[in-house]
């Protein structure tokens, strides 16, 4: 069973992922779901503080729309209110484009969900030819200056834990659901290592393989830029801009110890969706300028990770761990894993893979 699905898949530098925030996105509350959520919410703090597991509701992104721009064919994007329909010349995944790139106009994916024509979730998006890995240089896109856009609003860990719950979600459009957007991160050391841990002390997927992440918080993972007036003065008027790669920056931070200085170079590899425990998650590149031993000699801020571990990465080496322990890694942290892959070794790989599972 794959309980996961990618939206969009590229390889991304910070300038080419452009972010729309509109604060007043939010799932729907109706007076009956917020009586159903509010008992519900107390419920799992009772759970949560029985097995000793920290939970809060932090204030978090959603994810609401996300599409692909090729460089030099932008055209206007507006924020999109819940659940509705926006399309460029094809959806991405959609049975028309073969699961393949469609043209070079936008390609746009609501949270919808939906299958190929057997009813298996979509996997493929953009295709890596070939590898484009080339360590100590910057990886290259094949597909040169795509950008990918995403649509944010607001919700929060409680609307979260409520809405991932089956008795709420089936039969619910995802637009209906929290949709809250995590972070997860590949951590790659000079020496060709990646860094695991296994889930301990969390509230879903303890005990499985997991890479370093966690959820996109409103109060932590944004940025202000001051805007200027016309004479080049600072106006009183401030933006809050949500911040991914920040946002990564941080959760490696707090559960590894790794500092900013640690790291050479990140890239958004794209969007998941986890199918077992309904939300979005921006999966992340993060590669090192130190190897394993020092990694090892950094402490982290939380005590999250009990035991941090490694798996040096062949092609082989992946694809084992993958396939062995299928249904052993966390529904965000698999596919994290497999795009990873698919930039290392090359599409074929990824494909292999895949159908492996």
């Amino acid at each position: 069973m794959i309980e996961f699905e990618i939206l969009a898949r590229g390889l991304y530098r910070p300038d080419q992922l452009t972010i729309t925030y509109d604060p007043s996105l939010r799932m729907p509350t109706a007076p009956a779901i917020q009586q159903w959520m509010d008992p519900l919410w107390q419920q799992k703090l009772a759970m949560a503080q029985e097995k000793n597991i920290p939970l809060y509701d932090s204030k978090l992104f959603r994810l609401v729309h996300a599409e692909l721009w090729h460089a030099g064919r932008q055209g206007n994007i507006t924020p999109v209110e819940a659940g509705e329909e926006r399309r460029g010349e094809g959806t991405l995944g959609s049975p028309s484009d073969e699961g393949g790139r469609v043209g070079a106009s936008p390609i746009s994916v609501n949270l919808r969900g939906q299958g190929d024509r057997k009813g298996r979730p979509y996997y493929t998006t953009n295709r890596l030819a070939k590898p484009v890995y080339s360590r100590g240089d910057p990886l290259r896109s094949p597909w040169g200056e795509e950008i990918l856009h995403l649509i944010f609003g607001n919700t929060s860990y409680k609307e979260y834990v409520a809405t991932r719950e089956p008795e709420f979600a089936r039969g619910r459009d995802r637009q209906q659901l929290s949709n809250a957007l995590g972070v997860c991160s590949v951590v790659e050391t000079t020496d060709g290592h990646i860094l695991l841990d296994k889930r301990q002390g969390v509230d879903v997927y303890a005990g499985r393989y997991h890479v370093i992440g966690g959820f996109f918080e409103r109060d932590l993972d944004t940025s202000i830029t001051n805007e200027t007036n016309e004479t080049n003065e600072t106006s009183e008027t401030n933006e809050t801009n949500p911040d991914p790669f920040a946002a990564i920056r941080r959760e490696i931070r707090e559960e590894t110890g790794i500092q900013a200085a640690d790291i050479a170079e990140q890239y958004c590899l794209g969007v998941v969706y986890d199918l077992a425990t309904p939300h979005a998650e921006l999966c992340f590149l993060t590669r090192l300028n130190i190897p394993l031993h020092e990694v090892r000699q950094r402490v982290p801020e939380e005590d999250e990770i009990k035991q941090l571990l490694s798996l040096h990465t062949t092609e082989e080496s992946l694809r084992d761990f993958i396939l062995t322990n299928h249904g052993n890694i966390s529904a965000t942290g698999e596919p994290n894993l497999l795009l990873y892959g698919a930039v290392r070794f090359g599409e074929k790989w990824f494909e292999d893979v895949m159908r492996g599972l």
